[in-house]
């Protein structure tokens, strides 16, 4: 699978919307992505900082399970260098380069906009 094709299904993962609860898979998708972004800007090809900000804002918007379960997702995306793909129900790897990254920064970029920050 490629990159950009994972990307897609997070894009409409996090639902801005406070108290309406995320599938735990999607949920957990969700988590590996922000591992994902962390790996990036570790690697400095993405602005250091603007993940957990990101996650930080969207605090309100999660209900407890969606934050444990994003949470899990997170562990397992740093730990073995994956991502959660939702619509297949499985991992896949994530290697931080310019290309994924550039994609990483555009779903940050949209959940920002959706945030209006």
């Amino acid at each position: 699978m490629t990159t950009s094709r994972w990307m897609v299904f997070l894009i409409a993962a996090i639902p801005i919307v406070p108290a309406q609860a995320m599938s735990r898979h999607v949920a957990v998708s969700a988590g590996s992505f922000f591992a994902a972004a962390s790996r990036c800007e570790q690697q400095n090809l993405i602005t250091p900082g603007q993940t957990d900000e990101l996650l930080t804002a969207l605090d309100a918007y999660l209900s407890k399970s969606d934050k444990i379960n994003m949470a899990a997702g997170r562990a397992r995306g740093t730990k073995d260098s994956q991502v959660f793909v939702e619509a297949e129900k499985k991992w896949v790897s994530f290697t931080p380069d310019a290309t994924s990254c550039y994609r990483v920064q555009g779903v940050l970029d949209d959940y920002r906009a959706q945030l209006g920050h």
